[in-house]
């Protein structure tokens, strides 16, 4: 499969190389800075003092072999980047979109919703647990998390935008159809969206919100 970029992601190539200082082990890895780590005062990427530039790297690579269909590769570089940067959201929404392509709806929306909580104001996790609500059949929340998508962002700037506003609707008319009677209720489709659609919504995260060095 051909190697695109979804539109509006920005994933810049991490070209920058971390200079290895000499007796690095003896400095990085004092009783000090363990007892931080233990009181999770310092996450495992400062503690073993891996660059920005070296996360959005193993960032691209995952979104890669996501792309490629490579799943399971995927989910090894996504879980390794949340074992070392627990507070940064897209990891979550980007992990979550391999579960949703995998068809794992259970860890898909505990990984949405673990990066919603982590950071509200993004739109990719809204539409991607819409999805998945979708799929399970939970139609009213799915509406409500397409419109929150809507929501923030009023001026339609997110490509991600459009797709929630016709998941929104199609989500809306099930509700509407089933509270006339008409067609047995309201069912979700089987699939809503094709998996690969998923990757926009794995959108990943502009480069100033990008970990920074330490």
């Amino acid at each position: 499969m051909a190697d695109k970029k979804p539109q509006g992601s920005v994933i810049p190539d991490a070209k920058e190389k971390v200079q290895v200082t000499p007796n690095w082990e003896k400095i990085l890895y004092t009783p000090e800075r363990q007892e931080k780590l233990l009181k999770g005062e310092i996450s495992q990427r400062d503690y073993h003092a891996i660059s920005g530039p070296e996360m959005l790297q193993m960032a691209l690579i995952g979104f890669r072999m996501y792309e490629q269909g490579k799943y399971s590769e995927a989910k090894t570089i996504f879980q390794g980047l949340i074992a070392l940067d627990p507070k940064e959201a897209y990891y979550y929404t980007a992990l979550g979109a391999v579960y949703l392509a995998e068809e794992d709806l259970e860890n898909a929306r505990l990984m949405f919703t673990s990066s919603i909580a982590l950071n509200p104001k993004e739109v990719a996790p809204y539409v991607n647990r819409g999805e998945v609500n979708l799929r399970e059949g939970k139609i009213l929340e799915a509406a409500e998390d397409f419109q929150k998508a809507v929501e923030l962002d009023p001026k339609h700037e997110d490509p991600l935008t459009q797709r929630a506003r016709v998941f929104a609707a199609a989500a809306l008319e099930m509700i509407e159809n089933a509270q006339k009677g008409e067609g047995g209720g309201a069912k979700a489709p089987a699939k809503a969206a094709p998996p690969k659609a998923a990757p926009a919504a794995a959108k990943p995260a502009p480069a100033k919100a990008a970990p920074k060095k330490k």
